[in-house]
Protein backbone atom coordinates (compact mmCIF):
# COMPACT_ATOMS: atom_id res chain seq x y z
CA UNK A 1 0.00 0.00 0.00
CA UNK A 2 0.86 3.71 -0.48
CA UNK A 3 1.20 4.20 3.70
CA UNK A 4 3.54 1.01 3.40
CA UNK A 5 6.12 2.40 1.20
CA UNK A 6 6.05 5.82 2.88
CA UNK A 7 6.80 4.16 5.72
CA UNK A 8 10.06 2.10 4.00
CA UNK A 9 11.19 5.32 1.96
CA UNK A 10 11.20 7.05 5.77
CA UNK A 11 13.92 4.65 6.85
CA UNK A 12 15.75 4.73 3.53
CA UNK A 13 14.03 1.99 1.80
CA UNK A 14 13.20 3.31 -1.95
CA UNK A 15 11.10 1.37 -4.43
CA UNK A 16 11.89 2.61 -8.27
CA UNK A 17 9.09 4.42 -9.57
CA UNK A 18 9.27 1.97 -13.24
CA UNK A 19 6.70 -1.02 -12.70
CA UNK A 20 6.58 -4.01 -14.70
CA UNK A 21 3.32 -6.86 -14.60
CA UNK A 22 3.91 -9.40 -12.64
CA UNK A 23 3.42 -13.02 -15.22
CA UNK A 24 -0.10 -14.52 -14.48
CA UNK A 25 -1.12 -11.74 -12.14
CA UNK A 26 -2.53 -8.61 -12.63
CA UNK A 27 -0.61 -7.19 -10.05
CA UNK A 28 2.40 -4.49 -10.73
CA UNK A 29 5.54 -5.02 -9.19
CA UNK A 30 8.75 -2.18 -9.16
CA UNK A 31 11.71 -2.69 -11.15
CA UNK A 32 13.93 -2.69 -7.92
CA UNK A 33 14.25 -1.88 -4.41
CA UNK A 34 17.34 -0.21 -2.68
CA UNK A 35 18.66 0.49 0.65
CA UNK A 36 21.92 2.40 0.67
CA UNK A 37 24.46 0.55 -1.58
CA UNK A 38 21.92 -3.07 -1.35
CA UNK A 39 20.02 -3.08 -4.41
CA UNK A 40 17.63 -5.81 -5.90
CA UNK A 41 15.73 -6.02 -8.60
CA UNK A 42 12.19 -7.30 -8.58
CA UNK A 43 10.35 -7.26 -11.46
CA UNK A 44 10.79 -6.46 -15.24
CA UNK A 45 9.36 -6.83 -18.60
CA UNK A 46 8.00 -10.38 -19.72
CA UNK A 47 8.90 -10.32 -23.51
CA UNK A 48 9.39 -12.78 -26.24
CA UNK A 49 13.21 -12.91 -25.22
CA UNK A 50 12.24 -13.67 -21.15
CA UNK A 51 9.65 -16.53 -22.36
CA UNK A 52 12.80 -18.24 -24.28
CA UNK A 53 15.28 -17.54 -21.68
CA UNK A 54 12.88 -19.64 -19.31
CA UNK A 55 12.62 -22.17 -21.91
CA UNK A 56 16.07 -22.62 -22.44
CA UNK A 57 16.39 -22.95 -18.82
CA UNK A 58 13.79 -25.98 -19.05
CA UNK A 59 15.59 -27.56 -21.98
CA UNK A 60 18.99 -27.38 -20.29
CA UNK A 61 17.44 -29.29 -16.87
CA UNK A 62 16.06 -31.91 -19.16
CA UNK A 63 19.01 -32.68 -20.52
CA UNK A 64 21.29 -32.31 -17.63
CA UNK A 65 18.82 -34.58 -15.69
CA UNK A 66 18.87 -37.27 -18.48
CA UNK A 67 22.66 -37.44 -19.19
CA UNK A 68 24.26 -36.75 -16.14
CA UNK A 69 21.68 -38.88 -13.15
CA UNK A 70 22.05 -41.47 -16.52
CA UNK A 71 25.76 -41.19 -16.80
CA UNK A 72 25.26 -41.92 -13.17
CA UNK A 73 23.31 -44.84 -13.20
CA UNK A 74 25.53 -46.36 -15.99
CA UNK A 75 28.64 -45.76 -14.51
CA UNK A 76 27.58 -47.33 -10.56
CA UNK A 77 26.12 -50.47 -12.47
CA UNK A 78 29.07 -51.53 -13.89
CA UNK A 79 32.05 -53.63 -11.67
CA UNK A 80 34.51 -51.34 -9.86
CA UNK A 81 32.70 -48.13 -10.72
CA UNK A 82 34.93 -44.56 -11.05
CA UNK A 83 33.67 -41.95 -9.40
CA UNK A 84 35.36 -39.44 -11.75
CA UNK A 85 33.75 -40.70 -13.94
CA UNK A 86 30.46 -39.26 -12.80
CA UNK A 87 32.18 -36.16 -11.37
CA UNK A 88 33.21 -35.13 -14.54
CA UNK A 89 29.81 -35.68 -16.49
CA UNK A 90 28.55 -33.22 -14.26
CA UNK A 91 30.90 -30.94 -14.50
CA UNK A 92 31.59 -31.52 -18.75
CA UNK A 93 27.72 -31.31 -18.77
CA UNK A 94 27.28 -28.25 -17.47
CA UNK A 95 29.67 -27.01 -19.70
CA UNK A 96 28.33 -28.50 -22.94
CA UNK A 97 25.08 -26.84 -21.82
CA UNK A 98 26.02 -23.37 -21.17
CA UNK A 99 27.12 -23.41 -24.93
CA UNK A 100 23.75 -23.86 -26.34
CA UNK A 101 21.79 -21.99 -23.56
CA UNK A 102 24.11 -19.26 -22.30
CA UNK A 103 23.35 -16.36 -24.88
CA UNK A 104 19.53 -17.13 -24.36
CA UNK A 105 19.40 -17.54 -20.41
CA UNK A 106 22.68 -17.33 -18.72
CA UNK A 107 22.72 -20.66 -18.34
CA UNK A 108 22.07 -21.20 -14.82
CA UNK A 109 20.46 -24.58 -15.06
CA UNK A 110 20.49 -24.35 -11.19
CA UNK A 111 17.76 -22.37 -8.57
CA UNK A 112 20.61 -21.98 -6.21
CA UNK A 113 22.72 -20.22 -8.78
CA UNK A 114 19.65 -17.96 -9.81
CA UNK A 115 18.97 -17.36 -6.47
CA UNK A 116 22.11 -16.02 -5.41
CA UNK A 117 22.50 -13.91 -8.26
CA UNK A 118 19.22 -12.28 -7.35
CA UNK A 119 20.66 -11.62 -3.73
CA UNK A 120 23.90 -10.21 -5.46
CA UNK A 121 21.14 -7.31 -7.55
CA UNK A 122 22.20 -9.18 -10.62
CA UNK A 123 18.50 -11.16 -11.51
CA UNK A 124 14.79 -9.98 -11.04
CA UNK A 125 12.62 -11.88 -8.76
CA UNK A 126 10.29 -12.26 -11.51
CA UNK A 127 13.37 -13.51 -13.34
CA UNK A 128 14.11 -15.86 -10.23
CA UNK A 129 10.98 -17.70 -10.07
CA UNK A 130 9.44 -18.36 -13.38
CA UNK A 131 13.84 -19.87 -13.86
CA UNK A 132 12.95 -22.06 -10.83
CA UNK A 133 9.33 -23.39 -12.07
CA UNK A 134 11.40 -24.17 -15.70
CA UNK A 135 14.11 -26.09 -14.38
CA UNK A 136 11.51 -28.12 -11.78
CA UNK A 137 9.80 -28.84 -15.05
CA UNK A 138 12.82 -30.11 -17.28
CA UNK A 139 14.07 -31.94 -14.17
CA UNK A 140 10.98 -33.91 -13.95
CA UNK A 141 10.45 -34.15 -17.62
CA UNK A 142 14.54 -35.43 -17.54
CA UNK A 143 13.79 -38.55 -14.82
CA UNK A 144 10.50 -39.13 -16.71
CA UNK A 145 12.73 -39.78 -19.83
CA UNK A 146 15.20 -41.57 -17.09
CA UNK A 147 12.31 -43.66 -16.05
CA UNK A 148 11.44 -45.14 -19.48
CA UNK A 149 15.06 -45.76 -20.53
CA UNK A 150 16.54 -47.90 -17.33
CA UNK A 151 12.86 -49.18 -15.87
CA UNK A 152 12.77 -49.68 -12.38
CA UNK A 153 14.95 -53.07 -11.66
CA UNK A 154 18.27 -51.10 -12.45
CA UNK A 155 21.06 -52.43 -10.30
CA UNK A 156 22.30 -49.07 -9.51
CA UNK A 157 21.01 -46.06 -8.86
CA UNK A 158 17.84 -46.90 -9.21
CA UNK A 159 16.36 -43.92 -7.78
CA UNK A 160 17.23 -42.19 -11.02
CA UNK A 161 19.96 -40.33 -9.84
CA UNK A 162 18.22 -39.27 -6.70
CA UNK A 163 20.32 -37.81 -3.43
CA UNK A 164 20.46 -39.38 -0.05
CA UNK A 165 22.95 -39.93 2.31
CA UNK A 166 23.35 -42.93 4.93
CA UNK A 167 22.35 -42.29 8.25
CA UNK A 168 23.82 -44.99 10.08
CA UNK A 169 26.80 -42.45 8.38
CA UNK A 170 26.77 -38.96 8.22
CA UNK A 171 24.36 -36.87 10.30
CA UNK A 172 21.84 -34.22 8.90
CA UNK A 173 24.56 -31.38 10.40
CA UNK A 174 27.41 -33.01 8.35
CA UNK A 175 25.54 -33.42 5.31
CA UNK A 176 24.14 -29.47 5.52
CA UNK A 177 27.48 -28.19 6.17
CA UNK A 178 29.15 -30.41 3.12
CA UNK A 179 26.18 -29.55 0.50
CA UNK A 180 26.63 -25.88 1.86
CA UNK A 181 30.20 -25.60 1.08
CA UNK A 182 30.12 -27.40 -2.40
CA UNK A 183 27.27 -24.90 -3.39
CA UNK A 184 29.53 -21.75 -2.05
CA UNK A 185 32.58 -23.55 -4.45
CA UNK A 186 30.39 -22.98 -7.48
CA UNK A 187 28.52 -20.13 -6.66
CA UNK A 188 31.90 -17.79 -5.70
CA UNK A 189 33.31 -18.99 -9.23
CA UNK A 190 29.89 -18.29 -10.88
CA UNK A 191 30.40 -14.45 -9.73
CA UNK A 192 33.95 -14.18 -10.20
CA UNK A 193 34.08 -15.56 -13.80
CA UNK A 194 30.53 -12.87 -14.74
CA UNK A 195 33.08 -9.72 -12.95
CA UNK A 196 36.01 -10.89 -15.22
CA UNK A 197 37.17 -7.61 -16.81
CA UNK A 198 37.74 -9.58 -19.80
CA UNK A 199 34.38 -10.01 -21.94
CA UNK A 200 32.81 -13.65 -22.06
CA UNK A 201 34.12 -14.65 -18.69
CA UNK A 202 38.25 -14.02 -19.64
CA UNK A 203 40.52 -16.69 -22.10
CA UNK A 204 39.06 -19.94 -20.09
CA UNK A 205 34.78 -18.94 -20.25
CA UNK A 206 32.73 -21.12 -18.43
CA UNK A 207 35.19 -23.67 -17.81
CA UNK A 208 36.10 -22.58 -14.17
CA UNK A 209 32.43 -22.83 -13.36
CA UNK A 210 32.30 -26.48 -14.81
CA UNK A 211 35.34 -27.42 -13.12
CA UNK A 212 34.09 -26.20 -9.74
CA UNK A 213 30.91 -28.56 -10.11
CA UNK A 214 32.90 -31.28 -11.46
CA UNK A 215 35.32 -31.13 -7.54
CA UNK A 216 32.02 -30.45 -5.63
CA UNK A 217 30.71 -33.63 -6.89
CA UNK A 218 33.85 -35.42 -5.89
CA UNK A 219 34.15 -34.28 -2.70
CA UNK A 220 30.02 -35.00 -2.27
CA UNK A 221 29.36 -38.04 -4.21
CA UNK A 222 30.64 -40.74 -1.15
CA UNK A 223 28.56 -38.01 0.99
CA UNK A 224 25.50 -38.02 -0.70
CA UNK A 225 25.67 -38.17 -4.10
CA UNK A 226 25.93 -34.82 -4.44
CA UNK A 227 23.69 -32.47 -5.04
CA UNK A 228 24.19 -28.86 -4.72
CA UNK A 229 21.08 -27.83 -7.50
CA UNK A 230 18.04 -28.41 -5.47
CA UNK A 231 16.13 -28.53 -9.07
CA UNK A 232 17.79 -31.49 -9.97
CA UNK A 233 17.83 -33.41 -7.25
CA UNK A 234 13.64 -32.69 -7.08
CA UNK A 235 12.19 -34.29 -10.63
CA UNK A 236 14.40 -37.46 -10.03
CA UNK A 237 12.81 -37.82 -6.03
CA UNK A 238 9.68 -37.07 -7.47
CA UNK A 239 9.39 -39.57 -10.66
CA UNK A 240 11.12 -42.30 -8.33
CA UNK A 241 8.63 -42.08 -5.41
CA UNK A 242 5.96 -41.89 -8.64
CA UNK A 243 7.39 -45.69 -9.55
CA UNK A 244 7.50 -46.89 -6.38
CA UNK A 245 11.20 -47.00 -5.70
CA UNK A 246 11.98 -47.45 -1.80
CA UNK A 247 14.35 -45.41 -0.57
CA UNK A 248 15.77 -42.52 1.78
CA UNK A 249 15.53 -39.70 -0.44
CA UNK A 250 11.76 -38.93 0.14
CA UNK A 251 12.03 -37.74 3.68
CA UNK A 252 15.71 -36.24 2.74
CA UNK A 253 14.85 -34.10 -0.04
CA UNK A 254 14.77 -31.04 2.17
CA UNK A 255 18.43 -31.07 2.95
CA UNK A 256 19.29 -30.36 -1.37
CA UNK A 257 16.93 -27.18 -1.14
CA UNK A 258 17.99 -25.59 2.46
CA UNK A 259 21.80 -26.36 1.65
CA UNK A 260 22.41 -25.21 -1.26
CA UNK A 261 19.59 -21.89 -1.62
CA UNK A 262 21.55 -21.14 2.67
CA UNK A 263 25.24 -21.69 0.80
CA UNK A 264 24.05 -19.05 -2.30
CA UNK A 265 23.16 -16.95 -0.14
CA UNK A 266 25.74 -16.79 2.21
CA UNK A 267 28.13 -16.72 -1.15
CA UNK A 268 26.31 -13.61 -2.34
CA UNK A 269 26.48 -11.67 0.22
CA UNK A 270 29.90 -12.24 0.81
CA UNK A 271 30.58 -11.75 -2.48
CA UNK A 272 28.86 -8.55 -3.05
CA UNK A 273 28.68 -6.67 0.14
CA UNK A 274 31.96 -7.89 1.90
CA UNK A 275 35.18 -5.84 1.27
CA UNK A 276 36.51 -8.43 -0.67
CA UNK A 277 35.81 -7.90 -4.32
CA UNK A 278 37.87 -6.16 -6.83
CA UNK A 279 37.55 -2.15 -7.30
CA UNK A 280 37.70 -3.05 -11.13
CA UNK A 281 34.76 -5.80 -10.36
CA UNK A 282 32.40 -3.66 -8.72
CA UNK A 283 29.58 -3.46 -11.85
CA UNK A 284 26.77 -5.90 -11.85
CA UNK A 285 26.43 -7.78 -14.76
CA UNK A 286 24.57 -10.74 -15.10
CA UNK A 287 25.96 -14.39 -17.01
CA UNK A 288 24.07 -14.09 -20.14
CA UNK A 289 25.78 -10.40 -21.20
CA UNK A 290 28.64 -10.90 -19.09
CA UNK A 291 30.23 -14.47 -20.01
CA UNK A 292 28.05 -15.95 -23.33
CA UNK A 293 28.21 -11.84 -24.35
CA UNK A 294 23.98 -12.47 -25.39
CA UNK A 295 23.87 -8.59 -26.57
CA UNK A 296 27.00 -8.59 -28.74
CA UNK A 297 26.52 -9.85 -32.73
CA UNK A 298 29.15 -11.46 -34.16
CA UNK A 299 32.33 -9.61 -35.05
CA UNK A 300 31.41 -6.49 -32.69
CA UNK A 301 34.44 -8.15 -30.09
CA UNK A 302 36.50 -8.10 -32.88
CA UNK A 303 35.78 -4.40 -34.02
CA UNK A 304 36.03 -3.19 -30.45
CA UNK A 305 39.61 -5.05 -30.05
CA UNK A 306 41.29 -3.98 -33.78
CA UNK A 307 39.63 0.22 -32.65
CA UNK A 308 41.73 -0.41 -29.38
CA UNK A 309 44.92 -1.64 -30.77
CA UNK A 310 44.64 1.36 -33.56
CA UNK A 311 44.20 3.98 -30.55
CA UNK A 312 46.91 2.24 -28.86
CA UNK A 313 49.50 2.12 -32.13
CA UNK A 314 48.48 5.59 -32.89
CA UNK A 315 49.08 7.10 -29.26
CA UNK A 316 52.12 5.62 -28.43
CA UNK A 317 55.10 7.53 -28.15
CA UNK A 318 58.49 6.12 -27.19
CA UNK A 319 59.85 7.23 -23.55
CA UNK A 320 56.51 8.40 -22.03
CA UNK A 321 54.48 5.26 -22.60
CA UNK A 322 53.95 3.44 -19.42
CA UNK A 323 54.77 0.17 -21.47
CA UNK A 324 57.60 1.14 -23.56
CA UNK A 325 60.81 -1.05 -22.40
CA UNK A 326 63.86 1.27 -23.35
CA UNK A 327 65.91 -2.16 -23.85
CA UNK A 328 64.52 -2.94 -27.06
Amino acid sequence: SIKNIVAMEKIGIVFSEKKHKVPFFSYQMSESIQYGKIRFLLGEEIDGKFKRACVAEFLAMLFFVIMCCGCAMATLAIPNPNLMEVAASFGFGIMVLAQFVGPLSGGHINCAVTFALFVGGRVSLVRTVCYTFSQLGGSVLGAFFLWAIFGTNWPAARAFGSNSWDETVFTGSQVFLAEMMGTMLLVYNVFATIDIPTAGGGPLGVFPIAMSVMVAHLFLLPIDGCSINPTRSFGPSLVAAMAGIIGDYYHQQYMFWFAPMIGAAITAVIYEYAPLKPKKRENKDNMADAIFMAKKKRGEEEDEAEDEQRHHSQSYVPGSHEDYDPEL
